[in-house]
């Protein structure tokens, strides 16, 4: 019994060192989305009232892992590079900045809001695809809809798909790459709104 007890010792020794061993690898790289703020936004609010919402992903970008292809059919999650904040949050305050920019209007709101607020326009973005290959590009695949100041019918329902190239292999080059791809999106749905207003 005794030398079992001591095997048995030994083994959980050795699974606890393992578990240890696993606990103090590097904390990961955090990632943020970008969009340039531009200074002809600051001030008194003026402009259009625009509210960017609801925007859904799937779940298997609802995460905060970084996620890559490594196929057509596989996914990679990367445990060492990850969001800083929820994808969904940062993708909504990115398309919401360039739209300010892009309208000249600092009356652009992240849906929902706790404050009501009487809008122009409203966009809602269904989002079946955005990730990329390291190395390579970023991939945006988005339907949006866009609606007046009555939500019930919508003005326009599209679709955009966008590709941005990589500068080199890094997950740093591969965040940028999809950022420009929010401002595409961006682009076409501050031009819609400006061919309604």
């Amino acid at each position: 019994m005794r030398g079992k007890s001591r095997s048995a010792f030994f083994v959980l020794l050795a699974a606890l060192m393992i578990t240890a061993g696993c606990a103090k690898g590097p904390p990961p790289d955090f990632y943020v989305l970008h969009a340039t703020t531009s200074e002809s936004i600051a001030g008194v609010e003026h402009g259009i009232a625009v509210g960017v919402g609801p925007i859904e992903l799937p779940a298997h970008l609802n995460r905060s892992q970084i996620v890559t292809r490594t196929s057509d059919y596989q996914l990679d999650l990367s445990e060492s590079h990850q969001w800083a904040e929820p994808l969904k949050d940062s993708v909504s305050r990115v398309i919401a900045v360039n739209l300010s920019n892009k309208l000249k209007s600092n009356r652009v709101y992240v849906i929902p809001r706790r404050q009501k607020v009487s809008l122009n326009f409203q966009v809602s973005i269904d989002i079946a695809r955005f990730d990329g290959r390291l190395g390579e590009a970023a991939t945006l695949d988005a339907r949006w809809t866009l609606y007046g100041k009555d939500t019930r019918e919508p003005l326009l329902s599209k679709v955009t798909i966008v590709y941005e190239k990589t500068r080199d292999g890094s997950y740093d080059a591969l965040v940028g790459a999809s950022s420009r791809t929010l401002e595409v999106l961006s682009m076409e749905i501050a031009e819609a709104i400006n061919a309604r207003r």
